[in-house]
């Protein structure tokens, strides 16, 4: 079922930022193991990248997994330390969050949704970076992710009554480049308020909520395996005013900055 581990690491020495195959590797590893096949195009499990703490000595890192078939491995929780690249890092507190699939469709709906998307992501459409918040391209993105993984698909008429409805209100985003293997993406970072039409059925809230809360765990557009497309989710309650996207919302920790 969908999970989301929160580790908070620790070092003696400050914590550097770790690059997205960094980042990587030790997914790979923590989820697949050190024997596995790690080039299958359909991997479970998300990795965000690092956040700042409190202090340079503590960061936060959060894994997500999303099959619903094949729990997740028991290395995870009883791993102490860490290596990224150079680092070693001690585990200090670890966090679990469950989120499974029927309890996401069971969520009381909202229609309306800030996004906070902290890592870059990146849409492709022929060949072409779109570095935007586009309502389609994000939700088809959460929609794809969950039919592949969840035990039964959204029906089609609760996705197609989505995609007639979805709205985005607001955004401030900001275009960004990373390097990821032989090449450099153009994705974007910021936050994007999202929003259904006021006709829109139950079910299509239903829907819309709960992709919106799935998010949080699979993140959003390409290489969420290399902590790209990670995100903080925030659904509107139904009597409170929808702020506009440059008000501050909530104190999201901000990623460490890595070179480019």
């Amino acid at each position: 079922m969908p999970t989301r581990w929160t580790l908070t690491l620790t070092s003696p020495a400050p914590i550097r930022p770790a690059t997205p195959a960094q980042l990587h590797g030790l997914a790979c590893t923590l989820f697949e193991g050190t024997g596995a096949d790690h080039t299958s195009q359909h991997k479970p499990f998300t990795v965000s990248p690092l956040l700042n703490g409190p202090d340079p000595h503590t960061a936060d890192l959060c894994l997500g997994w999303l099959d619903d078939t094949n729990p997740p491995p028991p290395t995870l929780p009883t791993t102490h330390r860490i290596r990224l690249g150079s680092q070693s890092l001690t585990i200090h507190h670890t966090n679990f969050e469950p989120a499974p699939y029927h309890a996401l469709l069971n969520t009381p709906p909202t229609r309306r949704a800030d996004i906070t998307f902290l890592a870059p992501t990146h849409f492709t459409d022929a060949g072409r970076s779109i570095p935007l918040p586009d309502p389609r391209l994000v939700y088809q993105s959460l929609l794809r992710r969950w039919n592949h993984h969840a035990p039964h698909p959204l029906p089609e008429p609760s996705a197609a009554s989505l995609f007639d409805s979805l709205l985005l209100t607001a955004h401030d985003t900001a275009t960004t480049t990373v390097t990821l293997g032989p090449g450099r993406r153009t994705g974007f970072t910021g936050t994007a308020t999202y929003a259904l039409h006021r006709h829109a059925d139950t079910a299509t809230l239903h829907t819309f909520t709960a992709l919106t809360h799935f998010a949080a765990v699979a993140g959003i557009g390409a290489q969420t395996t290399h902590a790209q497309g990670y995100v903080r989710v925030r659904p509107h309650h139904p009597r409170e005013r929808a702020p506009t996207a440059q008000q501050p919302r909530h104190h999201d920790r901000d990623p460490r900055q890595t070179r480019a």
